[in-house]
């Protein structure tokens, strides 16, 4: 069957060419100027954190060396400590099949893992995951030495499953959770994981992990930080939704713009650059 296609003169096709270059060149400009100022809002985002789970709120309070390279000065009644005590690396497995629903890592969060048909099709593989607990902390250790971009850090927002292939960090009694989620965010955003993966494939463990040196605040502080940085994240990560908002419309318009013009939906003739 033929398809039939409407062709303007060439001097109208001419004329729809320039207009739509003038216009799409103002529009990617536009949408690369909004992207430049989400990347920008992400910098502030982890430098944000950064700054308050390493250094505080207090501005004018005493500093001493961490002894962590990767932190440097912290202040002066802050501890430090190995992971390994204020974190177990122990988890049981799914063997009973209780969980039948298992999480997946999706950009430094976990979400569900999208599954079709019986749940009694998954039991052969659910029932090797390993067990989580709301506010576990999940490092995702893998292939550390081809991938430096995803975000491998998040805290379980409910009991579950996940893979065991993933690192799981269980806080110990008085261990705050979100704090050191922030934290390990952070080392994450610094690619300091990368650094302590063994294998040719570089692969984190928990034992690898829990060897390392962390600063310790008071409790209250841990908590004061962790609001802290919730209130400004909030702010930022609002900011950054509207930019993408006005971004994807942008890239809708072009694309309306472009197939108006091209089927005689839109008069150029009549429309000024």
């Amino acid at each position: 069957m033929a398809l039939s296609i409407p062709i303007p003169p060439l001097a109208e096709q001419e004329r729809i060419v320039s207009y739509l270059e003038d216009k799409t060149s103002k529009i990617d400009a536009y949408v690369a100027e909004k992207e430049k100022e989400i990347q920008l809002l992400q910098e502030l985002k982890q430098k944000t954190i950064a700054d308050a789970v390493t250094k505080g709120l207090n501005p004018d309070v005493k500093m001493k060396d961490s002894g962590i390279s990767w932190i440097g000065m912290i202040p002066e009644h802050w501890e430090t400590k190995r992971i390994a005590s204020m974190f177990t690396g122990k988890v049981n497995a799914n063997s009973d099949f209780g969980y039948k629903h298992a999480f997946k890592f999706n950009y430094g969060t976990l979400v569900p893992k999208n599954e079709v048909g019986d749940t009694e099709e998954y039991r052969d593989v659910y029932v090797k995951y390993s067990v989580i607990r709301e506010g576990d902390i999940l490092i995702n250790g893998l292939n550390l030495n081809y991938d430096f971009i995803s975000q491998r850090v998040a805290i379980a927002p409910s009991d579950g499953i996940i893979t065991s292939a993933y690192v799981v960090a269980r806080p110990r009694t008085g261990t705050n959770a979100h704090y050191y989620t922030y934290l390990f965010k952070t080392m994450d955003s610094m690619k300091l994981f990368h650094g302590m993966g063994t294998g040719i494939r570089l692969t984190l463990s928990f034992d690898e992990l829990k060897k390392q040196l962390v600063i310790v605040p008071s409790q209250d502080e841990q908590r004061a930080i962790v609001a802290y940085i919730d209130e400004k994240c909030q702010k930022i990560d609002t900011l950054m939704t509207e930019l993408q908002a006005e971004i994807d419309y942008m890239k809708e318009y072009k694309q309306r713009l472009i197939a108006d013009c091209v089927t005689g939906q839109v008069n150029v003739q009549n429309e000024t650059t």
